[in-house]
């Protein structure tokens, strides 16, 4: 009996039989660490990369939205800053005016209510430490507050506020 009439014999073709054997081979190959080549390694990463094609497109398409999103951010903190910067400089200005203002006003014999003269001192201590804070000079201002809270502390002593009723 020849190997073709056996295989055919237990229902196998020549064809079968190789294909079953090319099997067993590549079982054979993938296991022993000396073969550098891993054909089911192989087979299982080229059909992992072709179910994973859309995912990865997609997920490239993501990162794309993601730095156009970033860099949307950006821009906008960048001008939220600068709206800060302009703003915090108009608030400076203004309560330098009023500190010069009311320094003005007390030094032309002015008088003012107590809680007038606590406004306003708050509003040194606040402009004082925002411009040591940012490094910024202060200059002629500083004559205008040392003036404010010696006229301040002279009226403390001397009780000498305005009354609500001398208005």
């Amino acid at each position: 009996m020849s190997f073709s009439e056996y295989l055919n014999g237990i229902g196998l073709s020549s064809v079968s039989f190789w294909g079953i054997m090319a099997f067993v081979a590549s079982i054979g190959i993938e296991v022993v660490p000396k073969v550098k080549w891993s054909p089911w390694s192989a087979l299982f990463k080229w059909i992992g990369s072709k179910f994973n094609d859309r995912i990865e497109r997609k997920v490239s398409e993501v990162d794309k939205k993601i730095d156009s999103v970033n860099k949307k951010v950006e821009e906008l903190q960048s001008e939220l800053n600068n709206h800060i910067k302009e703003s915090e400089m108009t608030n400076l200005l203004e309560t330098r005016r009023d500190i010069l203002e009311f320094a003005n006003s007390c030094m032309n014999k002015k008088k003012h209510t107590q809680e007038q003269y606590e406004f306003i001192i708050e509003r040194c201590d606040k402009y004082e430490e925002y411009i040591e804070k940012n490094h910024i000079k202060n200059g002629v201002i500083e004559s205008a507050i040392r003036e404010v809270r010696r006229l301040y502390d002279k009226c403390r002593r001397e009780n000498a506020f305005l009354k609500e009723e001398e208005d």
